[in-house]
């Protein structure tokens, strides 16, 4: 986002003046306040969840956007500002939930219907993601007596609660505390040996989705 101040184009042309060279140049640059500002597209759709960026081009096209300002016409339910910022001649918004939000950009202190635009964005249903895959290698080895972790990649519509954790043998590996459900879970390895532990997901309709990781505990290298 582009900030011209009026500070440094009254600096510009202080400088022009001493110097005798430029002078007529930087005038000749400088529009102030623009004439009107146009959008590029009169109509969006965006996923819920997602961040979008709408771009407004000033007439002149090099026009002070510091006078270019943002409001949401209809629909802040569905969509909202990133942060405080209202001016300039970009803006950043966040699609919240499914609905239709009307946007508009306007020249301050101008009648923003004749010397403004405004953009229609359908914000639509996030898509599910019920993903579940292993992280890092199948097979870990992991030596005796220490702490270590195992970890899956779950899909966004999954929460953390619904991924339990399974030891085929807890006597070559523990849990190293209370935790059992979550994408990360810490173990700790008892003694030598092989194990199996799975992490799985169960949907509403009684379908599974696991990943199983063999773990391989190996004595103590400082033994």
């Amino acid at each position: 986002m582009k900030r011209r101040t009026k500070q440094f184009v009254t600096a510009c042309l202080i400088v022009a003046a001493v110097t005798g060279t430029g002078a007529v140049s930087a005038r000749a640059d400088y529009h102030g306040i623009p004439d009107k500002v146009t959008l590029a597209q009169s109509k969006r759709s965006v996923a819920q969840g997602k961040k979008f960026e709408v771009k407004a081009q000033t007439s002149p096209y090099d026009a002070e956007d510091d006078y270019i300002c943002w409001e949401i016409v209809s629909g802040k339910s569905y969509v909202r500002f990133e942060d405080s910022d209202r001016t300039g001649d970009d803006m950043d918004f966040v699609a919240v939930k499914p609905g239709t939000a009307k946007i508009r950009c306007y020249v301050y202190g101008k009648n923003k219907d004749r010397y403004g635009d405004t953009i229609k964005v359908s914000v639509t249903e996030a898509k599910k993601d019920y993903s579940l895959r292993k992280s890092g290698a199948s097979v870990k080895y992991e030596e005796v007596w220490d702490d270590f972790d195992l970890e899956v990649k779950k899909g966004d519509s999954i929460k953390e609660n619904q991924l339990k954790w399974k030891i085929s043998n807890p006597d070559i590996v523990d849990f190293a505390n209370w935790k059992k459900t979550g994408h990360e879970v810490d173990f700790y390895a008892k003694k030598c040996g092989t194990t199996k532990i799975t992490c799985s997901y169960t949907n509403s309709k009684g379908e599974k989705k696991s990943v199983v990781y063999t773990v391989k505990v190996v004595a103590d290298d400082d033994d």
